[in-house]
């Protein structure tokens, strides 16, 4: 039997091949973590207008939170997708042709009725039937680190900055329970008919609750109810004194 000549090695192969095929430098991750570094975490500050419920200026006040500087567009869409998904509560639910009752007892028999073999009632192809592939209960719920979160809930907010009233306290406000005199106060405050409007108080009282329910494209919520997605849909956002120190307080640290 002839011996086979070994086929010589096209490729050369060095300590940064595998297979002839080049491996990535080594000095690529470093310098592309050097460059999702270069974009530090920035503090922003905002002056805004203190007003009575009349519409009074009395004050000023300071929005100062930190924003994301140019990664806050992908940060804030990334919470808002989260936002929106975690709502879904999954409990669409559908039977298989295992679970719908019946269908036990073969309809007709196989042969000689001029209708197609038919072993079930049951079967998808007919209405009453399973559901081929339906929806079944599903987890829908996504997480985000809690630091991710609140900084592109600022950065929201440092962003709507030019949309914000601050007005002083409601407490003893709105005791008549009446809706008109809570268009009279936002208007006073810039809010105009039609407008999506988000009214974040310290404390949401009954008074508050009811002269602004009937109002439409209004939210009354406190603090800690305020989603992503109101302070970006909304076309006036008015918060109270309380508020934006807490503002401060939580997303300034």
């Amino acid at each position: 039997m002839a011996a086979v000549a070994a086929r010589p090695c096209v490729a050369k192969l060095s300590s940064k091949s595998f297979h002839g095929v080049a491996l990535k430098s080594t000095a690529r991750p470093v310098a592309l973590a050097a460059r999702r570094t270069a974009q530090p975490v920035q503090m922003m500050a905002a002056t805004l207008d203190v007003k009575k419920v009349d519409g009074a200026t009395s004050g000023t006040a300071t929005l100062d939170v930190k924003t994301a500087g140019a990664n806050s567009a992908g940060l804030v869409h990334k919470y808002l997708v989260i936002t929106q998904q975690n709502a879904r509560r999954g409990t669409a639910s559908t039977l298989t042709r295992a679970e719908v009752r019946g269908g036990g007892k073969k309809p007709f028999k196989q042969k000689g009725t001029g209708n197609a073999r038919l072993g079930s009632r049951r079967t998808p192809l007919k209405p009453g039937g399973g559901v081929v592939f339906g929806p079944k209960p599903k987890d829908w719920s996504i997480t985000m680190n809690k630091k991710e979160r609140r900084l592109a809930m600022s950065s929201a907010l440092q962003n709507a900055a030019g949309s914000m009233t601050v007005v002083e306290d409601l407490d003893g406000q709105f005791e008549t329970k009446k809706t008109k005199e809570m268009v009279k106060a936002l208007s006073a405050l810039g809010v105009n008919a039609g407008d999506n409007a988000v009214l974040c108080v310290k404390e949401v009282t009954d008074a508050i609750k009811l002269s602004g329910r009937n109002i439409k494209g209004l939210k009354i919520c406190s603090l800690d109810n305020l989603s992503i997605y109101d302070v970006l849909r909304a076309d006036k956002l008015v918060f109270d004194n309380s508020s934006i120190s807490k503002i401060n307080e939580t997303y300034s640290a």
